[in-house]
């Protein structure tokens, strides 16, 4: 493996698009991605002033990424990573582990401090331990919720 670690910008999305898209098409996501949802996915994210990216290349492929937005929080700031993952061939290797500690050297260098990494994930999937063992844990107090925008009331 030759792989670089770098800041993501315009010209990596696509790759990146193509990396999500195996990312996520396995157990346990079973989800399916085309090109142009992904890409657009990426895009978006990375549309803000706000916005970081993350890329993992071995040689020309993408085969890790990881993109989200610095948000203020009364008097700290945090990094909200929105999309990680890893090609599976490179899972179980490192990869995602120093993709997250590039991450954390990178936000040092912010003018502004950084405080924290936050993320959404799956309870009970095989990430959750990979990011504890990362670092991360799982919040006592907060709560993900969602609710549908048609949504009519009780009655």
């Amino acid at each position: 493996m030759n792989l670089k670690y770098k800041i993501m910008n315009e010209e990596d999305f696509e790759g990146c698009a193509y990396e999500l898209i195996e990312a996520f098409k396995e157990e346990p996501w079973n989800e399916e991605w085309t090109f142009e949802q992904a890409f657009t996915r990426i895009d978006e994210i990375m549309s803000a002033r706000v916005s970081r990216g993350y890329v993992v290349y071995d040689g020309d492929t993408v085969v890790a990424m990881a993109c989200g937005r610095i948000m203020t929080y009364i008097d700290f700031k945090e990094l909200w990573i929105d999309e990680f993952s890893v090609n599976p061939l490179y899972q179980g290797k490192g990869v995602g582990s120093k993709l997250i500690e590039f991450i954390r050297n990178e936000l040092k260098k912010e003018k502004s401090k950084i405080s924290y990494l936050a993320l959404n994930t799956e309870r009970d999937y095989p990430c959750v331990s990979f990011y504890e063992n990362n670092g991360f844990r799982a919040s006592e107090t907060n709560l993900v919720m969602f609710a549908n925008v048609d949504y009519k009331g009780n009655n």
